[in-house]
């Protein structure tokens, strides 16, 4: 069910560096990813930013409210079934530029931003990965298992600026929201969860974890809220007394869908 992004071509390296070389995206210069001075488009009156540029407000993660949190009802949906398909709407980043990286996705609909979620709230950036692509700007491994994805051979956005974790932050609060995802990593599970909500602006919050694969092992995570939410927080758990200073080398997410608040 995945594609993955290359193969590695340091068959001399020692093996310390072989033991990483299942991710071929690792292995490239990104040179344009400037984290720490996000790209800001100035504030113009009447300028509309161009899909994928950064906008002079960009997306904050909010913060987190005081305790009791109220919850309220949530269902988790893993195999995309014509229900779920038909409810939600696509999250469409084909108009991403091949060998660029983003850290704030526009589209008319939704804008989705990318942080990470190990305590820092740093901003991160993706890259687009086509399956057709060599690499190091495609995503070759197999996608599909079992047809429990939307497709098999997807277009992806590779996350790599996180150890355990990492959050997406919506401009308009959703119901529902959902993702296919996959490790930069061969042949080797990995746990990942997904939360949504708890935050302010946020009225509700519920979760799902699988066990993902490379290749062959992508899954799809998806909550259903009866309230709306605002962050979505996908960190890395042990769930079998796996060994987590393995590195996963990043993530692929693919088929991202929503369904916006009324």
């Amino acid at each position: 069910m995945k594609k993955f992004i290359g193969k590695c071509c340091f068959a001399a390296a020692c093996f310390s560096i072989a033991a990483l070389c299942w991710s071929a995206v690792a292995n490239v210069p990104i040179s344009d990813l400037d984290t720490d001075n996000p790209l800001t488009v100035p504030n113009v009156p009447g300028y509309t930013p161009e899909p994928g540029v950064e906008p002079s407000n960009p997306l904050s993660i909010p913060i987190p409210p005081d305790p009791p949190f109220k919850e309220t009802e949530w269902t988790s949906e893993n195999l995309p079934s014509a229900e779920y398909l038909n409810r939600t709407d696509p999250f469409n980043f084909s108009f991403l530029e091949e060998g660029k990286t983003y850290h704030q996705l526009n589209t008319p609909a939704l804008n989705i931003a990318f942080f990470g979620g190990d305590g820092d709230g740093k901003a991160i950036k993706v890259r687009r990965l086509k399956p057709t692509t060599p690499a190091p700007y495609g995503w070759s491994c197999r996608w599909d298992n079992y047809n429990q994805t939307q497709s098999k051979r997807p277009e992806v956005l590779f996350v790599s600026e996180f150890r355990e974790a990492f959050m997406i932050i919506l401009s308009k609060p959703c119901v529902e929201f959902g993702f296919e995802l996959a490790p930069n990593r061969q042949n080797k599970n990995f746990g990942f969860r997904m939360y949504v909500g708890n935050y302010y602006y946020d009225g509700t919050r519920g979760s799902t974890g699988m066990l993902i694969r490379t290749p062959n092992g992508a899954r799809m995570f998806s909550i259903q809220a009866t309230a709306p939410f605002s962050v979505i927080t996908i960190p890395r758990y042990n769930d079998s007394g796996e060994d987590l200073s393995i590195t996963h080398d990043g993530v692929a997410l693919a088929n991202i869908r929503y369904k916006l608040a009324e």
